[in-house]
């Protein structure tokens, strides 16, 4: 059957009666067509166009509702005819972009408004047929860029998943070679998998042990909880390396929602850790079978969606970026890159001349200076001539200074009984002995927190040392939590 924006409404309920009910679900608008007076005579002069202007939808989208629901309940192939005028075969992958975008949008709309997944997966593969992970991290942000909070997609996040996992897995992952960062993710959910089937194999054993093996068998469940637990590295690199790439390239939401999955995950390992040391053999078990799930799922939908994505978008330059960042955050399960492929020098970025360039990021100088003053600490520079080449000047500060200690040597800055101690920690910093020096009393009612920290360039040569001083009187009395949702 041939399905254009001119295809009369009279015709297509005539001969596809199962139409007049689905379009008066669908629609409110269309519900006079269950009277047989208004199909006889408004639907006959009624095209499909016509029909989606009253019903304040559009062309394709009706176009596409219609087809699928013939295609449903007869199985016969519908060919579309778009607005556009080009034409459409269901399950053709030459379907032009924005058709196949539409078409995936009312189905997923659909999804969320609880039609039956069977017949939405049906509906899938007569007429779309096959999905790229490209085009699913398209159809999340632009559901999101339409108003879809990304809380909704993240609750239904596992049902889009299922729904195209079979298209999903027919397609191959490019090859990547070793060093690189996809390499290093893979092999790390290839641990993280060796780790996921153990455990079902020992929550399968634990179910009717003898007592005697439940201790034991409690040990091995703690024991591969906590290696599993590894994971959040990988997922902490994704967060910070992956995300802001794909964001780069104006592909948010794939980030947003995974990173709310990371936090339900993180927030099951805690559960399942508190559980099974209270030796909570029901409970922990359910929690730890309902862990490895998410885990395993999350394993699927990068190496599935997020993963092959990255492939196809990012540069080369932005995997180079990703491979550094990635050195400083840490890997997972003792994995480390090695291999073939080696980063190449990212471009370096232009230094603004009305900007401080720091090393990870240039800012105007009213702003270091603002973010130095408002640190809740006193912060003090020494020199490596040990004379005072800076502090703080907030309103905050714990001791009192003016711009006339600028240029003082330390030494004179200090009581005749502790000048001594000061030069000894500033030639112990000077001769690469110490580090750090730490020191705390009450002063007023208040606890007081001192640290003299040396600063060395990359190649070790002494800086000056810095002093940090901070009323932790507040810091000591706080108990339990308050999470970041709770700031107010």
């Amino acid at each position: 059957m041939l399905l254009t924006k001119d295809t009369s409404i009279y015709t297509l309920t005539k001969e596809y009666p199962f139409l007049i009910d689905s379009l008066a679900t669908r629609n409110k608008s269309f519900e006079k067509l269950k009277n047989p007076l208004m199909r006889q005579t408004v639907g006959r002069v009624a095209s499909v166009e016509k029909a989606a202007g009253m019903g304040n939808e559009s062309v394709l989208s009706l176009l596409l509702f219609i087809a699928g629901e013939i295609m449903l309940n007869t199985g016969q192939p519908v060919e579309i005819t778009p607005p556009a005028s080009m034409n459409v075969q269901s399950g053709d992958r030459k379907m032009p972009q924005e058709v196949r975008m539409a078409a995936l949008k009312e189905i997923i709309k659909d999804l969320h408004d609880g039609v039956e997944f069977s017949k939405l997966q049906d509906k899938f593969n007569q007429t779309v047929g096959d999905i790229s992970p490209q085009e699913i991290a398209a159809l999340e942000q632009t559901l999101v860029n339409e108003g879809l909070p990304e809380t909704e997609i993240k609750r239904m996040c596992h049902l889009h998943a299922a729904l195209f996992q079979s298209a999903l897995e027919e397609q191959q992952m490019p090859p990547v070679p070793s060093g690189h960062p996809v390499h290093t993710y893979l092999k790390e959910n290839s641990q993280a998998k060796k780790l996921v089937d153990e455990t079902r194999e020992v929550l399968g054993a634990s179910r009717e042990p003898a007592e005697s093996e439940w201790p034991f068998m409690l040990g091995r469940l703690s024991f591969l909880t906590q290696e599993l637990a590894g994971i959040q590295t990988h997922y902490v690199r994704k967060e910070n390396q992956l995300f802001p790439l794909l964001e780069k390239h104006d592909l948010s939401a794939p980030g947003k929602v995974m990173w709310e999955v990371h936090d339900d995950i993180r927030s099951k390992f805690r559960r399942t850790q508190e559980l099974l040391a209270e030796k909570n053999r029901v409970d922990g078990s359910a929690a730890l079978h309902d862990l490895v799930d998410e885990v395993d799922e999350m394993i699927r939908k990068e190496e599935n969606i997020l993963l092959p994505m990255c492939l196809q978008l990012l540069t080369e330059e932005d995997w180079s970026r990703c491979r550094i960042g990635d050195d400083e955050i840490g890997y997972s399960f003792g994995i480390t890159p090695d291999g073939e492929w080696t980063p190449v020098k990212p471009a370096e970025t232009a230094v603004r001349p009305d900007l401080v360039d720091l090393s990870t990021g240039q800012l105007p100088q009213e702003v270091v200076d603002a973010i130095l003053c408002n640190l809740p600490v006193d912060v003090s520079f020494v020199g490596p001539d040990d004379r005072v080449a800076y502090y703080s000047d907030s309103a905050h500060r714990i001791f009192p200074r003016s711009a006339a200690v600028i240029g003082r040597e330390v030494k004179n800055c200090h009581p005749s009984k502790s000048v001594h101690m000061v030069t000894e920690i500033l030639e112990a910093f000077k001769r690469g002995e110490r580090d750090k020096a730490e020191f705390w009393l009450e002063l007023g009612g208040k606890f007081i927190h001192i640290q003299y920290l040396a600063l060395k360039n990359k190649q070790g040569t002494y800086l000056g040392c810095l002093e940090v001083g901070q009323d932790a009187t507040h810091l000591r009395s706080l108990t339990g939590q308050k999470r970041l949702l709770e700031w107010e």
